[in-house]
């Protein structure tokens, strides 16, 4: 699972603005594209996500940062990376069906009459665990676009940078 990468960025545009920007762009449906960089912010904060038509993906990076006044602009400081439910997500998955695995092996350990019972019991959540563990790596597999996608995004609609 790919890591959450530290942003540190300057924008020449006053907070209030990049708010007022982001709220134009987000209110435009943008019918015909087939992806695009949504979500929402204020003045203060700002969460953004690359979206594509018809795909919903929770395992997607997620840009969560703060804005803060910086000189005649705004410095934006936060991370880019897995969203909150999709770094918890695959833990809860293979947490909760280990006890499954768990309780069929011990069945088939301690109960031997419960065999098959405890190979059925372990081997159904134990493929699951495998087919969620590519299923997972398959909803990153864009995650590199992702990201430049909506880094592209502030360079070209809030004109960020380094920090001047």
């Amino acid at each position: 699972m790919a890591k959450s990468e530290p942003i540190d960025l300057y924008s020449p545009l006053p907070p209030d603005q990049i708010a007022r920007t982001l709220q134009r762009i987000m209110n435009d449906p943008m019918d015909d594209a087939d992806a695009r960089v949504f979500g929402n912010g204020t003045q203060h904060e700002m969460k953004l996500r690359y979206a594509r038509r018809g795909t919903e993906n929770a395992m997607a990076p997620e840009l969560d940062v703060a804005m803060e006044p910086h000189g005649t602009g705004t410095r934006i400081t936060g991370t880019l990376g897995p969203s909150a439910a999709g770094r918890l997500f695959p833990y809860v998955w293979h947490g909760f069906l280990s006890l499954f695995v768990i309780g069929g092996v011990a069945a088939a350990w301690f109960i031997p009459e419960a065999l098959l019972f405890g190979a059925i019991f372990a081997g159904i959540p134990l493929f699951m665990m495998v087919m969620g563990a590519i299923a997972f790596r398959a909803g990153a597999g864009k995650d590199g676009e992702d990201r430049r996608e909506i880094i592209a995004f502030l360079t070209r609609e809030l004109r960020t940078g380094s920090l001047p």
